[in-house]
């Protein structure tokens, strides 16, 4: 969507783009507005939510227009901030002047860099075990597109109890939906929650119970901790976790989330593996203890050290 501007001036309108589950969430606070002042048309993106946002703007049409920049503009917008984008002015002083605007956003930072040595710890309470449904490796009937193809699914009951895998803050969550079934019309009616990590990617933890959201968007979460119970909301044959990491990539239309390749780790001293099709995991995820000199008050992210190899 665009807008079209000559004086006086005409509102914005923004096109926002969501790649995958998260479209179903509710609206993320971002906009991206345009004031007049002293004869320039200044734009100022603004981010009230805990995720940052990259937004893309351009001019689809210029008529004896001048800018502070050259477009189309890229930007990435940190969390709880506003961000000048660019100031539009006429070419030539005091003449008329008219220009046609589009924008487009999505959260997430499409310069971030998936942490090479990152390492999740299993999804789940320590000491269960469960059987990987579907991975990268093995066959992949339904993780077939680019924000998809990395993930892992956990074959387990409804109502188990589901952890945080890695650091983090919760950016996006999901708990009303009922239904699930074979049925793609299903697709954004999974419940989930959204976390970010400190290398700006972010993980999905899907098709969770109805209900079964056990934190709220803003709050700080540890690895380890309790953050809802599996279901099978959505699209899905039936009860499992569907776990994915995802970061942000951008296009010369706007911005594309693709999934990014995960390691577990689990044992005592910690081992990273990539999981496998049918491989039956267990998380065992010792405390830490001086004596073992864990990385103390990080809790499992002990699984996030660089030595594993």
């Amino acid at each position: 969507m665009g807008s079209t501007h000559s004086r006086p001036l005409l509102g914005l309108l923004i096109s926002c783009t969501l790649s995958g589950l998260a479209a179903a969430a509710p609206t993320y606070p971002f906009s991206v507005t345009s004031e007049a002042v002293e004869g320039r048309y200044h734009f100022v993106a603004r981010n009230r939510g805990p995720a940052p946002v990259s937004v893309r703007l351009v001019l689809t049409a210029a008529e004896n227009v001048s800018t502070s920049r050259y477009t189309p503009v890229y930007a990435v917008v940190r969390p709880y901030t506003d961000s000048p984008l660019l100031q539009v002015a006429p070419a030539l002083p005091g003449g008329k002047y008219r220009f046609a605007s589009e924008t487009a956003h999505a959260i997430g930072n499409y310069l971030a860099q998936a942490d090479a040595h990152a390492a999740y710890r299993l999804p789940f309470e320590n000491g269960r075990s469960f059987m990987v449904g579907q991975s990268h490796g093995g066959p992949r009937l339904t993780h077939t597109t680019v924000d998809s193809e990395h993930a892992v699914d956990f074959n387990m009951p409804a109502n188990t109890p589901i952890v945080a895998a890695r650091d983090g803050v919760v950016i996006a969550t999901e708990s009303t939906h009922h239904a699930g079934g074979d049925d793609r019309r299903l697709l954004s009616r999974a419940n989930f929650v959204r976390v970010l990590h400190a290398d700006d990617t972010m993980a999905t933890y899907a098709h969770l119970a109805p209900g079964g959201v056990s934190v709220a968007v803003g709050q700080k979460v540890k690895a380890g901790a309790l953050i809802g119970r599996s279901g099978a909301t959505g699209y899905s044959l039936g009860p499992h976790l569907h776990f994915v990491v995802q970061k942000l990539v951008g296009s010369s239309t706007g911005f594309t989330t693709v999934s990014v390749p995960i390691r577990f780790c689990s044992g005592d001293p910690p081992r990273a593996f990539t999981p496998s099709y049918r491989q039956m995991v267990t998380a065992d995820h010792p405390p830490p203890t001086d004596s073992k000199q864990r990385l103390s008050a990080q809790g499992s992210d002990q699984c996030q050290r660089s030595d594993f190899d």
